[in-house]
């Protein structure tokens, strides 16, 4: 309830501010004026608000703040807002109740009819109110000033935190760049190990196909033709694997997808048992399957990189066994409908394992001991790879093994069963198919002249009758097909003013005939992705640069015969003669006069990268300079140069390790130099 006037009058008589009114003044302030509570928490007036009246404490405390600055905390008999009875302007600061407060407020309009009468009474509330005021005032400042000091002070303290903290963050940063860059150069010694291992076995794998392939055409013996074909095989079973050891990386960054083909599972065992049986009998062992009669005749799965999981068990078994057998047992152990759950054994009686050994027998670049890797070879990819793959076909590779008894490799993987009951094996050899092409037009859309004239010869060898006509851009290429009738397209991806993918994409909204000609993308790139993105602009299919004469068959049978049944491109022939250049001498049949133009042409494209890396200072112009010589590094045998390349197309594109980028330049220059001296060496002697 609000106080009784007499006992306001009580209290304003206790005020210095109404020392000097008379008692009937006070009584009239006391009964007229306004009396209202207010709880907690509760804003008597906002900091900006327009002020008209003034407020005496007569129980509670109430809090003069700005913000969440503390003015000062007002109690009983205290009053505030007092300057809106001299000047009804906006209020600097805000009032809120801190406890349960009873406040008398006196308006200004109140203040000036009691008082008008009095002009000296009223002369000395105004002068007592102006001299509090500057009390507050010089209070205020002094507060301000003080808390200026804190925050100064305060504003040193966290600098001071804040450089620590930013020297640490430096720190850290520079730990982690560092570990960053150990660990690229780690993958990058890895990867290189695993290019050179792969080109240097696969240069004589090479040989053998191709002197395979020669006695072949000899009319061998049946006997012999037997050997030969175990010889082939083996070779391609080989290469196979040689390419996925590269892929390994891929493997680990989940970019290798499985292909999901018909096959049947008991060929695939036979066909490890024949590619490896010649080297398990030279040893004296026996290799046999067992292969479960309840297993579906065909499945769905990729049948290749099954293949290889048990080539490198199988391939283990044998070399780690010294007298006895290799056995390889599939059995079905669960049948799920749709799909069958099957167990794959492969069991030998070799020099077996320690349990020390087991524990990373499927490491990258391990063996069993220096002594195992020194009597029997290998790199330790083997089973690593092996282990990868049985994962991504969704099972577990696991062993036991005892020393001097033998080991055990096994693994279930789950297969979906086909509803056919054979698998046709009925296949033309692409490089055969083509002969029911006749009379083709065929244009080809390349920036490089090195890689045009090479694309126009190997066209020219394979479709004699062809019509080729060639672009140099995709715009070009546009014009052309607006004006000619075309049955194929071949079309770089990368190209200057317009490149393929743009290209392909505007060929498709034209309104001409050749709106829906076959589209083949030329690409460096062998990755999904950029494959997909390919095939998403329109494109029919991708070749990958350097292609073979195989490899642009296929591709012209795939998208203009696509029902024919085409074997898949095998590795390219090698030559009889040891050449530093063998995908050179294999392209260009052994013909000089081609392995000189050739090579003339790659100096002419490695002169102008040169020339870009020296003196270019846009670094797109170095990019495109270094793309257009990747595939060439490829030509030449030098895969190592362009993996280098798309190191540095990469860095560029994503703006990454910029500070990198020179020393990434100066040794590709250095690389390309070296190659040059090779090619004008080996030119100036042939």
């Amino acid at each position: 309830m609000p106080s009784h006037p007499d006992a306001m009058l009580t209290q304003f008589r206790e005020m210095s501010l109404f020392a000097s009114l008379p008692p009937t003044i006070l009584q009239q302030l006391a009964e007229r004026c306004l009396v209202r509570w207010y709880q907690p928490g509760q804003v008597v007036f906002q900091k900006n608000d327009p002020g008209a009246s003034m407020y005496i404490i007569i129980s509670g405390t109430v809090l003069i703040h700005d913000g969440e600055f503390e003015v000062v905390s007002l109690r009983e008999s205290d009053y505030f807002g007092e300057l809106s009875l001299l000047d009804e302007g906006l209020r600097s600061l805000s009032a809120t109740c801190t406890q349960p407060a009873e406040l008398a407020i006196i308006s200004k309009s109140l203040f000036f009819e009691v008082l008008g009468p009095y002009p000296d009474v009223f002369q000395k509330i105004v002068g007592s109110l102006t001299e509090r005021l500057r009390i507050q005032t010089e209070n205020m400042i002094n507060q301000l000033r003080n808390r200026e000091k804190e925050l100064t002070q305060l504003v040193e303290e966290r600098t001071v935190e804040l450089h620590l903290q930013i020297e640490q963050a430096e720190r850290e940063k520079r730990e982690a760049e560092y570990q960053r860059q150990r660990a690229e150069q780690s993958e990058r010694l890895e990867q290189q190990f695993l290019a050179n291992m792969s080109h240097e076995i696969r240069t004589p794998m090479n040989a053998v196909l191709g002197m395979t392939n020669l006695l072949m055409r000899k009319k061998p013996r049946e006997d012999q033709t037997d050997y030969l074909m175990s010889i082939q095989k083996a070779s391609e079973s080989l290469l196979v694997i040689l390419n996925d050891i590269l892929d390994i990386s891929k493997i680990q960054a989940g970019r290798l997808d499985l292909e999901t083909v018909d096959f049947s599972l008991e060929e695939s065992v036979q066909h490890i048992c024949r590619t490896l049986d010649f080297i398990a009998h030279s040893k004296g062992l026996n290799l046999s399957a067992d292969i479960g009669s309840e297993l579906p005749p065909v499945v769905k799965g990729d049948p290749l990189r099954l293949q290889q999981i048990l080539m490198n068990l199988v391939g283990n078994g044998i070399k780690f066994t010294e007298k006895g057998s290799v056995q390889i047992g599939v059995k079905p152990i669960k049948d799920e409908g749709d799909t069958v759950l099957v167990r794959f054994d492969v069991t030998d009686t070799g020099i077996g394992m320690s349990e020390n050994a087991l524990q990373f027998v499927f490491d990258k670049f391990r063996q069993a001991s220096s002594e195992t890797s020194r009597k029997f070879g290998g790199t330790g990819l083997g089973l690593s790879i092996a282990r990868q793959l049985v994962e991504l076909f969704g099972g577990s590779l696991e062993v036991t093994s005892i020393p001097d008894q033998g080991s055990n490799f096994f693994f279930t993987v789950p297969f979906l069963k086909s509803s056919r009951q054979t698998t046709d094996k009925k296949t033309e050899d692409p490089s055969d198919a083509l002969q029911h092409l006749k009379g083709l037009r065929i244009l080809l859309a390349e920036d490089n002249e090195y890689n045009r004239i090479v694309a126009e010869e190997t066209l020219g060898y394979l479709l004699p009758d062809a019509q080729i006509s060639t672009a140099e851009n995709g715009r070009k290429a546009l014009e052309l097909l607006e004006k000619q009738i075309f049955d194929v397209v071949l079309m770089d991806v990368s190209m200057p003013e317009l490149d393929g993918l743009e290209a392909t994409r505007m060929l498709r909204s034209l309104n001409s005939p050749n709106r829906n000609v076959p589209v083949i993308a030329f690409t460096a790139y062998a990755a999904a992705r950029e494959q997909k993105q390919c095939l998403d602009a329109g494109m029919n299919c991708c070749i990958t640069k350097p292609f073979r004469e195989t490899d642009l068959a296929a591709g012209l049978l795939k998208v203009l015969r696509p029902h024919d049944k085409i074997t898949e491109p095998s590795e390219p022939e090698a030559q009889l003669h040891a050449s530093p250049f063998p995908f050179i001498h294999q392209l260009s049949r052994g013909d000089v006069e081609k392995i000189k133009k050739y090579l003339g042409l790659y100096l002419e494209s490695a002169e102008k990268t040169q020339h870009a890396i020296n003196v270019s200072t846009e670094l797109n112009d170095i990019r495109r300079a270094v793309h257009a010589i990747k595939p060439q590094f490829k030509m030449i045998d030098m895969p190592e140069l362009a993996n280098l390349a798309s190191d540095i197309e990469n860095t560029i594109l994503d703006n990454a390790d910029t500070d990198a980028l020179p020393d990434l330049l100066l040794s590709l220059n250095q690389h390309i130099q070296s190659t040059m001296d090779k090619v004008k060496n080996y030119l100036s002697h042939i």
